[in-house]
């Protein structure tokens, strides 16, 4: 991958595409695949890192659940706030705050969810974003990421679609070093780059 691909969507350009980014991702089935990832969540307290415009929230609240996203793009940041506030008031909330350095105590999340946001990351901050995870979490972290696997699709299908949503893969050995025990459900979409994985904490 070229070392211009490496660097990750700046702040500039994620406030360019939140006003059409639900309708974009919708073209490629990502929602079904971020709901199918927290479908069996009915109750506890959910956080949602990188949440974007907050698509999970709505079906996680309509279910009970106590639902926090967090992303660090104040565009994102007031779409999120306008889907968590149309369930009103103390329903839900948006932390605006960096995945490196999350705001919260530890152990303050029954499940931590990531969808589309450490594939982003270069390697030594995605690292730290998945010890904040585990930090946080004392239940489950799960995630809908580019994970690394030995079987299909072959290299060079994933690297063309990993060069096209400017992704990196996530080694399972990344997961193990960050205190987890993963389990991967399976490929998901893109060409099977995606994975759902579950993990405890080890």
């Amino acid at each position: 991958m070229s070392a211009r691909r490496s660097v990750p969507p700046s702040d500039r350009w994620w406030t360019a595409v939140a006003p059409g980014y639900d309708r974009a991702v919708a073209l490629v089935g990502w929602h079904r695949w971020q709901d199918a990832l927290v479908a069996d969540v009915t109750h506890g307290t959910v956080l949602d890192v990188g949440c974007g415009p907050a698509h999970l929230a709505g079906g996680l609240l309509a279910r009970g659940v106590d639902y926090v996203g967090l992303d660090r793009n104040p565009s994102m940041v007031a779409r999120a706030g306008r889907a968590v506030g149309a369930w009103g008031p103390g329903r839900g909330r948006v932390v605006r705050a960096d995945v490196v350095e999350m705001p919260f105590r530890a152990g303050s999340f029954d499940v931590v969810v990531a969808t589309g946001v450490l594939g982003l990351l270069d390697v030594p901050r995605r690292r730290a974003a998945l010890r904040e995870m585990v930090r946080v979490s004392r239940g489950e972290v799960r995630l809908l990421e580019p994970v690394h696997r030995g079987d299909a699709p072959t290299r060079a299908v994933r690297s063309r679609a990993l060069a096209f949503v400017r992704d990196r893969p996530i080694e399972l050995d990344e997961l193990v070093e960050a205190g987890l025990a993963p389990v991967v459900r399976g490929p998901a979409l893109l060409a099977g780059v995606y994975s759902m994985v579950r993990a405890s904490r080890a």
